[in-house]
């Protein structure tokens, strides 16, 4: 009797396939996604993906919307029980960088220019406008930006020097992060320089 195929009617099936995507992800690199393949990885039929994915586009666009809900409620995890807004801030930065570490090739994605940033939303006062990929996105900017306004030496910024602190301390811990994952820091553990970065930054 021949084995029956793969169908596409299975519960929580686009979950189940954002998850071997983000398998796939993990261990290859976006480059290795496909949906014909992810079907295969996750147990269904080849063309089930196609059910809830248009394209190849619009799986990474899934994908990456879930790494900044993550990223997200890791630095919120990382921020839990610290009152005072400095060290409340220095924990969510460090959890950005364990986000990093723990999820490099995910993390690579979501800011490898490759999700389509469709969303246009308002920043600041003066109105203007930035593209995001998704809500989520938006929303893990807009959390840190929330958090950056709460430090002590940041009241009585206009919106403007608000949006440059903002992103100056975005961009140094970024950065570390990369190079963190990529195993570029010479001699020193990320931590050590995260420490150091965010004695100068944020204190």
């Amino acid at each position: 009797m021949a084995a029956a195929k793969p169908t596409y009617h299975h519960d929580n099936l686009e979950q189940k396939l954002l998850d071997a995507a983000a398998e796939i992800v993990a261990s290859q690199g976006a480059s290795a996604l496909s949906l014909r393949a992810l079907g295969e990885v996750a147990g269904v039929s080849r063309s089930a993906p196609y059910h809830y994915f248009a394209d190849k586009d619009a799986l990474l666009h899934s994908l990456g919307e879930r790494g900044f809900t993550m990223l997200a409620e890791a630095t919120e995890a990382a921020e839990a029980g610290h009152v005072d807004p400095v060290a409340r801030g220095r924990a969510g930065m460090r959890g950005y960088l364990r986000f990093a570490q723990t999820n490099p090739q995910l993390f690579r994605l979501m800011f490898a220019g490759v999700l389509p940033r469709r969303l246009s939303l308002p920043l600041g006062d003066a109105g203007s406008h930035y593209n995001f990929s998704s809500s989520a996105a938006a929303k893990a900017f807009a959390r840190m930006q929330s958090g950056v306004a709460a430090l002590p030496d940041s009241a009585g910024l206009d919106s403007q020097a608000l949006m440059l602190r903002t992103n100056t301390i975005w961009a140094a811990v970024h950065g570390v992060a990369i190079l963190a994952i990529d195993e570029n820091l010479k001699l020193v553990a990320p931590e050590l320089v995260i420490e150091a970065l965010l004695d100068r930054l944020i204190s």
